[in-house]
């Protein structure tokens, strides 16, 4: 049988779990179509997901080598109908769980949360602009209901946004923050220019200067508890 997961970085991170050393899968397929995505390769969604059986004797290795924490990426992780039923299976193994979501399918994320230690919620512009960067239609209710739920629940998380230049504009971060009220951690990511980037002009584009991001961080500070530089 099979889970959610396509497959996994065969190393481990100690980045993409803050506190944990942690193990990286990764679900294949996204409703979005984001113009800056680092994760192209897996928008598209296909078939042979990493098996139970696959995935138990992965953790089994992964514990024997001080691994702490596993933390699911995408393509969009609730887009799997099946994440409530990994998340349990990882959580069962004895490890820790993060989630990397966009927010669009809060109804898988609902089931997910309860075996979850971290979620990680990309927020990525103004609800009026988002379509700018998701290039797809959206639908805000789900985004906002998403959001809702981990501002009044007890799983710890971050909301983040990555900031491009040329892009994203102080007008942009100040709508942010009012969209965001309530939130306790949010932080700000630093755009990195790739190859494999589907916006080809953004492959080319400049990386997000320290100055620019620390400017958008003192505009954000004061609405929010806590403001993390990435």
């Amino acid at each position: 049988m099979e889970s959610a997961l396509y497959t996994y970085q065969n190393r481990e991170s100690t980045i993409d779990f803050e506190g944990r050393l942690a193990l990286l899968f990764f679900t294949c397929g996204c409703n979005f179509r984001c113009r800056y995505c680092h994760n192209p390769e897996l928008i598209e969604k296909r078939e042979g997901n990493i098996t139970y059986d696959e995935l138990g004797q992965i953790l089994e290795r992964s514990k024997r080598n001080w691994i702490d924490g596993i933390c699911v990426t995408g393509g969009e992780p609730c887009m799997q109908k099946a994440l409530p039923e990994t998340a349990a299976f990882i959580k069962k193994s004895g490890m820790d769980l993060k989630i990397d979501t966009q927010g669009s399918f809060p109804l898988v994320l609902e089931e997910t949360l309860p075996f979850c230690d971290y979620v990680a919620m990309d927020y990525k512009m103004p609800i009026e602009r988002y379509e700018d960067l998701a290039c797809v239609r959206i639908n805000a209710n789900n985004i906002g209901q998403s959001l809702g739920m981990l501002k009044s629940g007890t799983v710890d998380y971050e909301i983040r946004t990555t900031v491009i230049p040329g892009i994203h504009t102080e007008d942009d971060i100040r709508k942010i923050c009012d969209e965001l009220e309530g939130v306790k951690r949010y932080v700000l990511q630093t755009f990195i220019p790739r190859d494999n980037l589907p916006d080809e002009e953004l492959r080319t584009a400049e990386k997000t200067p320290p100055a620019m991001i620390e400017s958008f961080a003192e505009i954000c500070r004061p609405h929010f508890d806590e403001v993390l530089v990435r």
